[in-house]
Formats: structure tokens, C-alpha cells, sequence
């Protein structure tokens, strides 16, 4: 099982010269969220490929477990088609930046109307704590429960 030491910010933009390295269209959908574990599936597509996968989060803050691993498009299916809810969409743009690969996520469906996260994972909880990050990334949202993708999903379940 895999740490996840991530943290999150807000965009209210980005710079026009930023090098993306790969973009990605996302639909994820939990089948199973509580406080401090979730479950959920993905469709990815980047360059015309369409993959799966299932990835189990546990814990909270800033260290979580997580076990990814891929399945297949007819398991995708059935789990999705019988929870008949709306997935999660977003377009991923992984981003080098000084060396670095950040995920930058735009959200289409979320019920906060233009809402755009860059994420960085680290290595361990030190380099978490010693980050500095780029002045025109926006407020860090790490902790706040109302950025969690689980909980995006959610929302829009809701409405």
C-alpha cells in the first residue's frame, strides 16, 4: 500500500507558458465515501485511450493510504451503470514545473462554478512541511474538507 502526501490550491488562473506535459479527461465516481476512507472508480481518457481504474483511500490529512490498480471496461460499467449518480468530471493537465509534476484540475460539474485545483504529491511528510509554492498559485485548501473530490461528488449528487 502506497502513501499519498499531497497538497491542493486554488486557481484563479495560470500562467499562459505553463508546460503541460499530458491531459487527461476524467470521470470518477465513488461507490463508498466516509470521513476517513473512500472508494472509487475512473474513466480516463488521454490521446484517444480510454483506461480504468479502482483506487481505496484511507485516513485523513495530509498522509493517506492508497491501493490503485486497473479494471476493465465492462467492471467499470456494471459498477457505475447501477449506482445510476452523476460521476465527477474534470480535465487533468499534468504540468512541469521547476522539475516537478503537478496535476492541474479544471472541474466541469461541480457545484462551485469554475473551480480549478493544482495538486503536488511529495515524498514524505518533511518535504510536505518545507514546500514553498509558486506566487500565482492561489489559497492552500489541503485540509479543507469542501475541496475533497469525494466530497465534490457529493455535492453534486445533491443537486
Amino acid at each position: 500500500m502506497a502513501q499519498e502526501i499531497e497538497r491542493k490550491y486554488l486557481l484563479t488562473g495560470y500562467p499562459d507558458n505553463l508546460n503541460i506535459t499530458r491531459t487527461q479527461e476524467i470521470d470518477q465516481t465513488y461507490l463508498a465515501s466516509t470521513e476517513s476512507e473512500s472508494l472509487r472508480v475512473r474513466r480516463l481518457l488521454s490521446n484517444g485511450e480510454e483506461s480504468f481504474t479502482m483506487t481505496h483511500k484511507a485516513g485523513r490529512g495530509i498522509s493517506r493510504d492508497e491501493t490503485e490498480f486497473q479494471i476493465g471496461a465492462d467492471m467499470y460499467e456494471q459498477l457505475t451503470e447501477r449506482l445510476q449518480v452523476t460521476p465527477l468530471k474534470k480535465t487533468r493537465h499534468k504540468v512541469l514545473i521547476d522539475g516537478r509534476t503537478y496535476d492541474m484540475d479544471i472541474y466541469h460539474n461541480t457545484v462551485q462554478q469554475g473551480l480549478m485545483t493544482i495538486e503536488i504529491e511529495f515524498d514524505s511528510e518533511d518535504e510536505f512541511r518545507a514546500y514553498q509554492a509558486p506566487d500565482w498559485f492561489g489559497e492552500d485548501v489541503t485540509e479543507q474538507e469542501k475541496y475533497l473530490n469525494s466530497r465534490l461528488w457529493q455535492d453534486i449528487q445533491s443537486h
